[in-house]
């Protein structure tokens, strides 16, 4: 009988320990939920899609000397960075991108770069 009751409250005593031990892990999983939360929270706001395209601005150049690059975030934020190049002049120049849309006018190139973009994203 005594060897009985020293059985239930080892098994009593395993319980509160594997119920102590649960509790804890519960814990951390929580914060580690907290954590992936803010991370995810930030990363949107990261530049995650980026693509360059070079191209010949003028007809009589060759050598694709000229390039346009573009950075979004997962919401289709950032900007479209171009260089026009020439023989005697290079002109650099940016535009914003909110929502996968500029307010400037865009190059046709800049509008390929813009669309491929956000298509790809679409279809991932």
């Amino acid at each position: 009988m005594i060897f009985q009751k020293k059985k239930n409250l080892d098994e009593a005593k395993n319980v509160l320990e594997v119920l102590d031990y649960v509790k804890k892990l519960e814990q951390k999983i929580a914060l580690l939920e907290n954590r992936i939360k803010v991370e995810e929270r930030k990363s949107l706001k990261n530049f995650s899609k980026f693509s360059i395209l070079r191209f010949n601005s003028f007809s009589d150049m060759g050598g694709d000397q000229s390039f346009t690059l573009a950075m979004l975030d997962k919401k289709n934020n950032g900007f479209i960075l171009t260089s026009l190049f020439r023989n005697d002049t290079s002109r650099v120049f940016t535009k914003p991108i909110i929502n996968g849309i500029s307010e400037y006018q865009l190059l046709k190139e800049e509008e390929t770069i813009l669309k491929k973009l956000i298509n790809d994203q679409k279809t991932k």
